[in-house]
């Protein structure tokens, strides 16, 4: 008989793992915050003061929320700013009690050149947020996207990414986090370049670099590029990664609870597909594929036998990560997004799991379909935010965060183009 691990004393190294290990997790376990019901209550203690901009529904905002809330401290969002009237509704329903701009328009709060005198309006918005501790922000990437070869490089979206290191200028936050795709360092204008050549010379210490979130245990081949910035110390993208390492997270540690949920609502049931796309998906978990055959394809894809779309069409695997969410992800033809066990694309809920938002999460003023696509496909996984902003609290309260053992999962597969 196996002996009960309840029966098992660990040693003291094994107990201080085991709390670094919970530390590193969201709400100390990853997995029971995502399936969690009710959010968590509020927390008294010390304030963080917090500025959201370009917010998205707030997969940022919380992730920093929770590593706030795990330092014992509460989060105050004293500005969010989203454009898009819809994703900013479903973010003022769940953070009540942040100070969400009307509009959302980043440029009108922030309408000044970098390295020029504060208008009318910046000193407007430095006036309203007061003291601020952390700047957050994910600039529209679609502009750096690699799903948009033609316009990538020129692309007008590129020039809100430098609004970030204005907003720095304006409110002088303590710590910065800015995050985007990894394409953004292709930008002909090299607005990363400048943005950290700005944020040096106005006395940040800063780091940036590649973060594959798969290693932070989100179950999808994701990688961002984020730029770290801070007074307090030299911040460290890597340690992200270090002081956060999870093993590689499959598809079923995710969703597959949700197999035996009968939704009837746009949030649990798949879009639907044209009937060559419900063939195809039929014949992918008939047949036990991964991919589907050129035979099948479109006449663009079986015309080109050596093309590189091999995952459009395909199939999900429950022992691998998912490929990276995006706004495509109820469309067959927008990338490996077919279910493992259905002959259909990925639920709203399935694809806000794998984003790691948790159930408890409203995504109820996303009112229809495109709008949740919209909302979850261009999401942060909180995962992120939570990591960045442990390590930028740590850092500003000078506290070195454990580093977490080299975990042996195998490689994810390439990343999917953004």
């Amino acid at each position: 008989m196996r002996a009960r691990r309840a029966e098992t004393v660990p040693s003291v190294a094994e107990a201080a793992r085991t709390k670094a290990d919970q530390a590193a997790e969201l709400g100390g376990d990853d997995h029971s915050f995502l399936l969690h019901r009710p959010p968590p209550a509020r927390r008294g203690g010390r304030t963080v003061r917090v500025v959201d901009l370009f917010a998205g529904c707030g997969g940022l905002s919380l992730g920093v929320d929770e590593a706030v809330r795990a330092s014992g401290r509460s989060a105050r969002i004293v500005l969010a700013a989203e454009v898009n009237g819809t994703i900013r509704d479903v973010y003022r329903a769940n953070f009540p009690g942040a100070i969400v701009d009307p509009d959302g328009d980043v440029t009108r709060l922030l309408d000044g050149r970098t390295g020029t005198r504060l208008t009318s309006a910046e000193r407007h918005t430095r006036k309203n947020a007061g003291t601020v501790d952390l700047l957050i922000g994910g600039p529209p990437c679609q502009g750096h996207s690699s799903l948009n070869n033609h316009t990538r490089l020129e692309d007008e979206r590129n020039a809100l990414y430098l609004r970030m290191v204005r907003a720095a200028e304006v409110l002088e936050p303590e710590s910065i986090c800015i995050e985007n795709v990894p394409g953004v360092l292709r930008d002909r204008k090299r607005v990363v370049e400048a943005a950290i050549r700005r944020l040096t010379r106005m006395g940040y210490f800063i780091d940036a670099g590649v973060v594959d979130l798969s290693h932070l245990g989100v179950p999808q081949v994701r990688f961002r590029h984020v730029v770290l910035a801070s007074t307090a110390g030299p911040p460290s993208v890597r340690a992200i990664v270090e002081t956060h390492r999870r093993p590689m997270r499959p598809l079923s540690w995710a969703i597959l609870d949700l197999l035996a949920l009968s939704g009837t609502t746009e949030f649990d049931t798949a879009a639907k597909t044209s009937p060559r796309n419900t063939y195809r998906a039929r014949w992918l978990v008939k047949n036990d594929k991964f991919d589907l055959p050129n035979r099948f394809r479109p006449p663009c894809h079986r015309d080109k036998p050596d093309h590189k779309y091999k995952s459009m069409y395909g199939r999900l695997d429950w022992e691998k990560p998912a490929q990276t969410i995006t706004t495509g992800f109820g469309s067959p033809g927008q990338g490996r997004y077919i279910h493992p066990s259905l002959p259909r694309t990925l639920t709203p809920h399935e694809a806000a799991r794998i984003q790691f938002f948790p159930d408890w999460f409203d995504f109820a003023k996303a009112w229809n379909r495109n709008a949740l696509t919209q909302c979850i496909g261009n999401a942060v996984p909180p995962k992120l935010g939570f990591a960045a902003a442990r390590c930028l609290l740590a850092l500003a309260d000078g506290v070195a965060l454990p580093v977490q053992p080299e975990v042996s999962s195998p490689s994810p597969a390439s990343a999917a183009a953004e």
